[in-house]
């Protein structure tokens, strides 16, 4: 259960040895710690040099930065202990304050309680922990204008238009019982424009989920045409078994790694083949149909001997290869040539892979930071879009107004999650202990 009552401690610097460590204090009780341990009061954005006694005849001299709410990161009174990066003084400090009154903060716990005090919104809680965790500078930036507030802002312009609509429809239902001529052609029009513009955003918002979490890439395609061998040489390293057996392949096996500025999330699956009666090879099969079902990318690898080979990917983007074509000639123009024994046009595949992936080699400079959560929640008020769209509104208005209303409550989970403390407690729980 989420609780703003305790004061809460933590080390907010990385672990392990360093020339300085910075140990945060937040909540009801700081005033009365801070006093207790420097024998001052807590004065807002006071800067402090003070001895403090961990133990008998041990004393660290830290400096004490101070914060009156709500002025501060949590909008809690808090404050700062900066002192040398051994682990076994922290550790004293640490212990020190939790036995005048503090509690051990959860991981997150500090930015959660800027989000419960409305400090920031949810939308820039998670951008921080993204922020933390970035590891491009392309990230970096998309992340900062998250930070700004441009997906908040852009969120919010959607959520505006659509309850316009809304507002239309709804005073038709709410004043049924007067003459009040509807223009039910304007409605149409409107939620057409809506639902073009906002398909548009989530493509947009995929976009900025594939540039803050990476691609999640599944290669699969027949048994042994290379999978595993392409999986090497993506990752520059001997990620999976590769042997000239087939099946060899029975579990996922993931590996993530950047090609050119793009973080991908790899997945090398079992091959595709429906003749096997080895158990555990059909359950590595059953594994890879269902990371096909979740991926973002299918990188389909096939060879000579498979060349009619062909699966349908509903949904999803595909990038079709075919390798060893140092063995015969490629006569099908639709499927990438490439030979992972001999390297041949390889450096064409990376480059393939992106585009396939974003639509062009070149980022998106002006995207922002999105998540998952996100996406999920924008497809499926999109959905509840297009199922009032299907609708006579003349003869079923109520019925197109509740498709409209869960659309609206869908996008509302993004900035303020109605199923608050097992959603905030899973998006905060990814966050690093201390901030």
């Amino acid at each position: 259960m989420i609780s703003l009552e305790d004061t809460i401690v933590a080390c907010s610097s990385p672990p392990g040895i360093g020339a300085i460590s910075c140990i945060r204090v937040s909540g009801p009780g700081s005033r009365e710690i801070y006093t207790k341990i420097t024998s001052r009061k807590l004065v807002h954005f006071n800067v402090i040099v003070k001895e403090i006694t961990l133990a008998v005849d041990i004393e660290e001299k830290c400096v004490l930065t101070s914060y009156e709410g709500p002025n501060s990161y949590t909008g809690e009174d808090s404050f700062e202990i900066s002192c040398h990066g051994n682990p076994l003084i922290v550790d004293l400090i640490i212990d020190n304050l939790i036995s005048i009154g503090c509690r051990l903060a959860e991981p997150g716990e500090f930015t959660m309680r800027s989000f419960l005090n409305s400090k920031i919104g949810l939308v820039e809680a998670e951008a921080i922990s993204d922020l933390i965790h970035a590891e491009t500078l392309e990230k970096v930036r998309a992340v900062g204008r998250s930070l700004k507030g441009e997906f908040t802002t852009e969120i919010d312009k959607i959520i505006l238009d659509l309850r316009k609509i809304r507002t239309l429809v709804e005073s038709d239902i709410d004043f049924n019982d007067q003459e009040i001529n509807i223009d039910f052609s304007r409605i149409k029009r409107d939620l057409e424009t809506f639902s073009t513009l906002f398909l548009s955003f989530i493509s947009t918002t995929e976009e900025a989920v594939y540039l803050n979490e990476g691609i999640n890439t599944v290669i699969t395609g027949p048994t042994n045409v290379g999978k595993s061998t392409l999986m090497n040489y993506l990752s520059k390293n001997e990620t999976s078994i590769v042997s000239e057996k087939s099946g060899t392949t029975r579990d996922l096996v993931s590996k993530s790694f950047k090609i050119g500025k793009h973080v991908f999330n790899f997945y090398d699956t079992a091959g595709i083949t429906t003749k096997s009666s080895d158990p555990i090879e059909r359950k590595g099969i059953s594994m890879a149909e269902k990371a096909l079902l979740e991926c973002d990318l299918v990188l389909e690898l096939i060879d000579g001997e498979n060349i009619n080979y062909k699966k349908d990917y509903p949904g999803k983007r595909v990038l079709r290869v075919i390798n060893k074509i140092d063995t015969f000639e490629n006569k099908n123009a639709e499927l990438l040539g490439v030979s992972l024994k001999t390297k041949a046009n390889l450096e064409n595949l990376e480059r393939e892979l992106i585009k396939t992936a974003f639509g062009s080699t070149k980022l998106n400079v002006g995207v922002f930071s999105a998540r998952s959560r996100h996406l999920r929640l924008l497809r499926e008020c999109y959905t509840e879009i297009e199922a009032a769209k299907n609708i006579n509104i003349e003869s079923y208005i109520e019925l197109f107004a509740e498709h409209l209303k869960l659309g609206s409550l869908k996008l509302g989970q993004i900035k303020d999650p109605y199923s608050s403390d097992d959603l905030l407690g899973d998006i905060f729980a990814n966050f690093c202990i201390g901030k």
